[in-house]
């Protein structure tokens, strides 16, 4: 079910990670089959051990068990809990019922989701925003970071050696086969995962990253080491990182970048979003295309992945019973919860007996602040209903709409 690594960062600073290539839906929604991550972190001095975070409850006897190669039971001093959801807190209990001396710190709102961990609960205390430990020569500076991605989220900041234990914060999908980015063999496809991360968990929240980047830029908190949750830990350039973080959440674009997602039941969209996607690519665009067909269904997580840093969407989808195609009403939904920005957009619809989506899924993107530049609906029913001459119309409308 998983496969474990545990490695010394540096000296009595230890990564305990397993690989999760069993779960498939990342909080039973988001196709990840990628897989995931999740990494504890271990500190020993000479005063006892701090664990940082732990693993889902299914991982949790493998991780005591290499809990004990490194330490003693009685000198885990302090379970850490930087963030309160099951992927990191289910080991929780059965971790404190092994260190019988161990201390639970977390910030005060977690005390409040605790019901299921009673070990854990009767020896929890809370941690105050910028409160410090102090062990064995170390310094550890607890910062609230809310929202990123819940409300009681902070980070470590292991002041002593520059390390930021940041919990989801820059975490990503994938199980990348190095611990390190700097080891990493597919560097971009690893970034990609960081952005479809932020994309789909942290990102209606996206406004809470620039906040939290700045509290702890203004707190003198510059890692030289970050050690996320999920994924990889970065140590080359760790301000490269930030900087990449800070564009998610400002969800800048990239230039030329459209985003087409559609929905076809019998390939009439599909005809004309062919010919769209042939004229954007040839006046300069490059257009990113999704298709749900009776023969394809791409996965919504990466729809919102490029969805975040295109600079226009086109979202098309047939009338289906008097409404929105479900999954495209499905994708403009999320679109607008995960990545609504006020860029341009454009809606495509064909109908047979009446026309409704076209209405439904402008009203949809202007509730989230996108400007519906354009609205094209056809009465067409099968693969021959739409005209090559009729499709060209239509994509020389939709090319002049996005570039005015």
């Amino acid at each position: 079910m998983g496969a474990y690594i545990v490695e010394e960062i540096e000296r009595d600073f230890y990564i305990l990670r397993v690989n999760d290539r069993y779960t498939r839906y990342f909080e039973a929604l988001w196709e990840i089959p990628e897989g995931i991550t999740y990494n504890a972190y271990l500190l020993r001095t000479p005063e006892g051990a701090v664990l940082f975070d732990g693993w889902k409850k299914i991982f949790s006897e493998k991780l005591v068990e290499l809990l004990e190669s490194l330490v003693s039971r009685d000198e885990l001093r302090y379970i850490v809990v930087n963030h309160m959801e099951p992927d990191h807190s289910g080991s929780l209990d059965d971790v404190a019922r092994w260190a019988p001396r161990a201390r639970v710190l977390g910030h005060p709102m977690a005390a409040k989701m605790l019901g299921a961990y009673p070990e854990a609960k009767k020896r929890f205390k809370p941690v105050r925003d910028g409160e410090e430990l102090r062990i064995g020569g170390e310094v550890i500076r607890f910062i609230h970071t809310p929202w990123l991605h819940w409300p009681e989220t902070m980070v470590s900041w292991v002041e002593s050696r520059g390390i930021l234990v940041s919990c989801d914060v820059f975490g990503g999908f994938g199980v990348p086969y190095a611990v390190y980015d700097d080891e990493c063999v597919r560097p971009l496809e690893a970034l990609r995962e960081m952005k479809k991360y932020v994309v789909t968990v942290i990102g209606h929240y996206r406004q809470w990253i620039a906040k939290n980047l700045a509290k702890l830029e203004s707190l003198g908190v510059k890692p030289r080491i970050i050690a996320p949750a999920h994924g990889l830990a970065w140590r080359s350039r760790p301000e490269r990182v930030v900087q990449i973080y800070r564009e998610l959440g400002e969800a800048r674009p990239i230039r030329g970048k459209v985003l087409i997602v559609y929905a076809s039941m019998y390939g009439t969209t599909e005809y004309l979003i062919a010919s769209l996607t042939r004229r954007l690519s040839r006046s300069g665009y490059h257009p990113v295309v999704y298709g749900f067909t009776d023969t394809t269904r791409p996965p919504i997580s990466e729809v919102l992945t490029d969805a975040i840093d295109s600079e226009a969407i086109v979202l098309a989808a047939p009338t289906y019973e008097a409404g929105i195609f479900p999954f495209l009403r499905f994708v403009a939904e999320e679109i607008c919860w995960k990545a609504s920005d006020g860029k341009k957009a454009v809606v495509v619809s064909s109908y047979g007996w009446g026309s409704v989506a076209a209405k439904q899924l402008k009203s949809i993107l202007e509730g989230c602040n996108y400007s519906v530049v354009k609205v094209v609906e056809y009465n067409a029913i099968g693969p021959e209903a739409i005209s090559p001459g009729e499709a060209e119309r239509i994509a020389s409308e939709v090319l002049e709409a996005l570039s005015g």
